[in-house]
């Protein structure tokens, strides 16, 4: 009887031992931070970017709920844009907030997107955040250059009450103004077919295919900026708008870091 009470404890103690082996090797290494797929558009971001976009997306996703009510942000100053994109996209633009003293403040939303879904639901997916008008893609500030999406849409027209008034046409606005100022990136709280969540809306629909940022100052060094890679510095002339709209990344895989992701 002992020598059975024996073999059993070995073989319990053998058990544990193997479970204790297979966590320890599952966990990441001393100093190497854990990033969940889903989030980050491509790129050769430094750790610094990755950690402060993926706080960006996690705080957008705590703080937008508070705006899904059409009628209450209404009351707050929002309104509707007045164009639909492909696949059912509505900007709502607070036109005071612009150029408030709140810059890529996820509590502070310049602009907000809707989306109309096949079932009949009006959802709120993502917020836009809009510089101050005073920058355009040449001279945005050196702390948020480096973001992705930053794009512009001088391809679509409004007046200067910010209602949509058309599409150019070889350039030119019927009426109003093309809408090139000020740029604007998208965060979004819901998983899509970009694979990340920093996708662009242009006039034909989803953008996937946004760059690691835009529109440096030619007199800046992006080497000063706190967190910044000065080896992958954007393509200044790249507007954003339907530019690469046929670019789509497959579905975003589940996100496991943080319950706050959506997956």
């Amino acid at each position: 009887m002992g020598a059975q009470v024996a073999l059993v404890r070995k073989t319990m103690i053998a058990v544990s031992v193997s479970f204790a082996v297979v966590a320890f090797l599952a966990l990441p290494a001393v100093g190497q931070e854990h990033h969940p797929e889903g989030i980050l558009p491509p790129g050769e971001w430094t750790e610094e970017e990755k950690a402060y976009l993926h706080d960006l997306v996690e705080r957008t996703e705590a703080a937008l709920p508070a705006f899904e009510d059409t009628a209450t942000i209404q009351e707050l100053g929002f309104e509707d844009f007045g164009a639909t994109a492909p696949g059912g996209y509505d900007h709502w633009i607070n036109w005071g907030w612009v150029d408030d003293a709140h810059l890529i403040d996820p509590e502070f939303p310049e602009s907000l997107v809707f989306r109309r879904t096949f079932d009949g639901e009006y959802r709120l997916e993502a917020a836009m955040f809009l510089a101050d008008s005073e920058h355009d893609m040449s001279n945005l500030p050196e702390d948020i250059a480096w973001l992705p999406g930053w794009h512009n849409h001088a391809d679509v027209c409004k007046d200067d009450s910010g209602h949509f008034t058309g599409l150019t046409s070889n350039g030119q606005c019927f009426s109003g103004h093309p809408f090139d100022r000020p740029p604007m990136t998208h965060v979004w709280i819901v998983d899509n077919e970009c694979g990340h969540r920093f996708g662009e809306i242009g006039v034909n629909g989803l953008v996937c295919d946004v760059e690691h940022g835009h529109g440096h100052d030619p007199g800046h060094d992006p080497g000063n900026d706190p967190g910044h890679d000065p080896g992958h510095d954007s393509n200044p002339g790249h507007q954003g708008g339907a530019e690469g709209s046929d670019h789509r990344a497959p579905p975003a895989p589940a996100v496991q870091a943080s319950p706050r992701f959506t997956g």
